[in-house]
Parts: C-alpha cells; structure tokens; sequence
C-alpha cells in the first residue's frame, strides 16, 4: 500500500510541475505591470479621448496581451514617436506599441515581433490635404510643401521622391500639429496610412485624401522591444498567435478601423 500511495503521491506532483510549467511566464509575471511606449495622437491606433485618456487598437491589444502573459496592467509612456527605440533600448520601457512598421532598420536597432496586423488598403500611404485645394491626384503635389512625421515610414517614402517632385519638407513630432498647418494652409499636404487619413477626415470635414503613387507602403504593425530581448518578443509573439487564431484581434480591427459612412 505504502509503495501504490508512493507512486500515486509522485504522479500528482508530476502533474502538478506540468501545469506549473504551463503557466511559468503567467507565474512570474504576477504582480507586475507592462511599462509600454508609445505616442499618441496616432489614431485609430492611439490617442487621447476628450478626458485625456489613451484608447485605441495598440491600446487595447496590448492590454489583452498583457492579460495573456499574467501581468497586472500597462503603464503607459507617451513620448515622442522618434525617440521610441532609443527609449525601450535604453531600459526606459518594455516594448514599443506605436503603430510601428517593420523595416530593415528598426529590426537592425530591436527587436520586433511578428506582425500583428496588416491591410493592403489600410496601411498604404495616403496623401491628407484640403478638400477644396487644388491637390487631387499624385501628379499635383509637385512643387508643395509636405509636413513628414520625423522616425516614420512615411518620411523615408517622401524623402524617395521630393527630388523628383520638387518638395519642400516641414518635419514636425505630431501629425496632429502638421494637420492643423494644413487648415492654416501653411503645410499643403501630409503623407499618412488610410486608416489614420480616415480618422481625421472623420473629425475635419475640411480635409481630403487619395492614395500617393508611389513606393514605401507599410507592410503591417509590430511590437517592439530592446535589442537581445527575445525572451519578451516570444512571449508576445505567442500571445498574438493565441488573438489571432481566437479571433480577438478581427474583434478590435473591426471595432477600430471600420469607418461608418456618412449619410
């Protein structure tokens, strides 16, 4: 009897290490928050509501991700967008969540995660400017003035052309600021992704979009985190899996991109 209870004694504890194992990175998490970068006043991805509060699709996939490794939240760090891989590189958080696309650079600079989500339509560039300007099509941005997000894709797609259309360049931080240049009519135009022109046509029914005709579209949104830091980069790349295989993620894409139109 005493050897049977032995045995059945040392299968329990062999069951339970499993289920412990399972939950190892969940385990150690406990009790801590998610220090996260990012910049606001990128929508639909992130930005500030009328009581100063983030909200957006990075925002709240985050979160859930955060959820899914075990920790107590996300505290949140709302810096400037080019400052985000010297930031989380310099131990300033723990990953970036700011729209990010992956390019050959910041992957030489950090680590990414897999892509988390991607649209052909919706993460092509796009040029925002008056409505009632007379920018209509690629052709007639040739001479104008173009307000470049510095650190962004777009800024490197504009640097690929401006020779070629005779551009005058006005790098700001904020595309919020550059867009009220546009309605100042001291900036003729920015280069956004659609999902970002059709929040602010949105809210400023003065404003126009098309697509630009040109290369350096973005090929979806990543995470970012310190260089050598796979250990993080593979636990969220597993949670995004787990979103994307439960049909989360399809939940806040369609809760953050989907424009209604107007009647």
């Amino acid at each position: 009897m005493k050897k049977l209870f032995a045995v059945a004694a040392a299968s329990l504890l062999i069951l339970a290490g499993c289920g412990s194992n399972d939950n190892a990175s969940d385990a150690g998490n406990a009790g801590k928050k998610l220090t996260v970068l990012t910049n606001s006043g990128y929508a639909p991805y992130e930005v500030r509501n009328t009581d100063g509060e983030l909200e957006g699709f990075d925002i709240e996939l985050t979160e859930m991700i955060a959820k899914e490794l075990g920790y107590d939240g996300v505290t949140w760090e709302d810096i400037d967008f080019d400052a985000l891989i010297g930031a989380v590189n310099s131990g300033k958080g723990d990953m970036v969540a700011a729209g990010l696309s992956p390019t050959k650079e910041r992957a030489e600079g950090a680590e990414l995660s897999d892509v988390y989500y991607s649209s052909e339509e919706e993460t092509a560039n796009f040029v925002l400017t008056l409505k009632d300007g007379d920018i209509k099509k690629t052709e007639d941005i040739k001479g104008k003035k173009v307000g470049i997000q510095i650190g962004t894709i777009q800024e490197s797609a504009v640097n690929e052309i401006k020779d070629d259309y005779e551009l005058k360049t006005d790098a700001r931080k904020s595309i919020g600021d550059m867009v009220q240049e546009i309605k100042n009519k001291r900036i003729d135009f920015v280069v956004v992704e659609k999902a970002i022109a059709d929040k602010y046509v949105e809210t400023n029914p003065e404003l126009a979009y098309f697509q630009l005709d040109a290369e350096g579209n973005s090929t979806g949104n990543c995470f970012a985190f310190k260089k050598g830091n796979t250990e993080l980069k593979d636990e969220v790349n597993a949670a995004i899996k787990k979103l994307q295989d439960n049909g989360e993620i399809d939940k806040l894409v369609e809760k953050w991109f989907t424009v209604e139109e107007k009647k």
